[in-house]
């Protein structure tokens, strides 16, 4: 392999270690190398240069990008050809560190100290590869499946070091292109055969996509006798259990992933859904946590993500019995809103981010969990207005609890035509956020079903002048969606009517009417609440004397 027409890259924050690596290179024939102490400086590098050779250190300072998330970054943003080599390199060898440096899909992985012999044949192994199936590369990053199918297939016919890799190239594409029964023809001699483990840990997960379970539970729990640490092992064991809804194995299976391998975004998010079918809200907000704190920094960074770990905490307090843990992640959530008003990270990739907004959906919940329903509605009301205020479409952060509080306050109208605005979305709500509103929707629906028929029987009532009737409607309606300003207003109505027909003062009426005067007089109401609730006014003013 010829150096001197490489353009080489180094990313390492220790001087001493840098210039010793770019000796290294100088020695191996390199002459055009570029040094960065940080993974932000060497992006900014690899905007100008398209670089043949990346060697870069696995930790680049406590609160700064890694190598982990530079490699990612450097591939899906295009920032490298597909003919260029990544080398990770770390003193950190434990086995999470290498699992999820391995994970990122570097073209290597070295551990310090190495020699010169060793950097110069890793790089010159990954070279060789990237350049055999540079053709296939270029057409999957185009997702031009079919035609880099078709490479592929003769590229494995040629003599080469490389027939695994193309067959490993060929089972991931067609599985891309959901063509599961011609991956398991490329798998089809290693069921039996020779266990290697790539293809092994392939099978597994195209059982899984053909959702045949109990065949990815057999190749997985053999692939565990070979390797007892494959964290992909346990993912594919994982899903297939998730796969027959055996959620506590299932929930075992991730549980012992992460703790293989912790450093992986997608198996965090895997936890989160099955934790939750298991009702396990504790573990559920502990991925959400490491998501966040894994994603914060990279190319996938979202501001939905620190949302969703506030939403996890709250989750755990909303399912909670105990008082004392109820209030404990209630604590957690509104101190990491707090802290979340600090974050660089935060505020920097999301300036249209409102903190106070959200904010006061948050304290919505919050007032929702503890049973102070009409704290919750000023709350959730505060934070809609300025919303429709300040942006032209609702913003898809805020929606998940938005929804949630509506449906707990029995503001089905609006819960739904909210969801319409995230079934538009799916692509943008991360998938912790989709099954929670799922599960709220499900939880709600015979609610929803009861409020409806209520609120019908009662309007048809009073459209009758059959006021008893329809009072008696509207107050079931109510017990369905207790703060519901519609269906407050549907009743109020109807007890003005009954007043002017008794004409005389009802004790209990009278309860009743200043009950819903103390829910509707603080809310800020929509215009034609507010026209409705202004024509009311004069008559609730003249029977209690407000």
């Amino acid at each position: 392999m010829k150096y001197s027409d490489k353009r080489v890259l180094i990313v390492e924050d220790q001087r001493p270690f840098l210039l010793m690596l770019k000796g290294l290179l100088q020695s191996m024939g390199a002459t055009n190398i570029v040094t960065k102490s940080s993974a932000e400086h060497a992006i900014s590098e690899a905007k100008r240069t398209k670089f043949d050779i990346v060697v870069c250190d696995l930790h680049l300072g406590a609160d700064y990008k890694n190598g982990y998330e530079l490699v990612e970054e450097l591939r899906v943003k295009r920032l490298i050809k597909t003919t260029s080599v990544f080398i990770l390199i770390s003193a950190d060898s434990t086995r999470s560190m290498v699992l999820g440096s391995i994970d990122r899909r570097p073209d290597d992985f070295l551990v310090k100290p190495f020699s010169q012999v060793q950097l110069k044949s890793r790089i010159s192994r990954a070279w060789q590869k990237r350049l055999f199936l540079q053709p296939a590369y270029e057409l999957i990053e185009k997702k031009q499946f079919t035609d880099a199918i078709t490479v592929l297939n003769k590229l494995y016919k040629e003599p080469s070091h490389y027939k695994g890799h193309c067959e490993q190239l060929l089972v991931e594409t067609y599985c891309r292109k959901n063509d599961c029964k011609r991956a398991l023809a490329i798998l089809a001699p290693y069921t039996s055969g020779k266990p290697v483990l790539w293809a092994q840990i392939a099978l597994g997960k195209t059982y899984i996509q053909n959702a045949e379970y109990d065949k990815a539970i057999t190749i997985a729990m053999k692939t565990l006798k070979r390797n007892r640490f494959s964290a992909d092992a346990n993912d594919i064991l994982a899903l297939a259990h998730q796969g027959l809804e055996n959620r506590e194995a299932a929930l075992n299976a991730i549980k012992e992933a992460i703790k293989l391998s912790p450093y992986s975004v997608s198996r965090h998010l895997q936890a989160c859904e099955i934790a939750k079918q298991n009702l396990d809200f504790v573990t559920a907000s502990l991925s959400c946590s490491a998501i966040w704190n894994l994603s914060k920094r990279t190319v996938h960074k979202n501001s939905l993500h620190w949302c969703t770990l506030i939403r996890s905490l709250l989750d755990v307090a909303e399912h909670s019995e105990d008082q004392k843990q109820r209030n404990k992640y209630q604590q957690e959530a509104l101190l990491a809103l707090q802290r979340g008003k600090f974050d660089d990270h935060l505020l920097k990739m999301d300036r249209n981010f409102d903190m106070d907004i959200f904010g006061n959906i948050v304290n919505a919940r919050v007032s929702a969990i503890d049973g102070k329903l009409i704290d919750a509605k000023k709350h959730l009301v505060n934070s809609q207005v300025a919303i429709e205020e300040k942006y032209a479409e609702h913003p898809t952060a805020y929606l998940p609890d938005s929804i949630n509080v509506m449906y707990t306050l029995g503001e089905y109208d609006d819960a739904l035509a909210l969801s319409k605005i995230v079934a538009t979305r799916t692509d943008e709500l991360d998938q912790n956020s989709a099954s929670m509103l799922e599960q709220k929707a499900e939880k709600a629906k015979t609610n929803l079903a009861n409020y409806q028929q209520f609120n019908r029987e009662g309007i048809q009532h009073y459209q009758q002048n059959s006021f008893e009737r329809a009072k008696a409607s509207f107050a079931l309606a109510q017990n369905y969606a207790p703060v519901n300003i519609g269906v407050a207003l549907n009743l109020l109505q109807c007890l003005l009517q009954l007043f002017k027909i008794i004409d005389k003062a009802d004790s209990q009426m009278a309860g009743e009417c200043r009950r819903l005067y103390k829910l509707l007089d603080n809310i800020p109401l929509k215009d034609a609440y507010s026209e409705k609730y202004s024509n009311l006014r004069d008559d609730l003013s003249l029977f209690l004397g407000l």
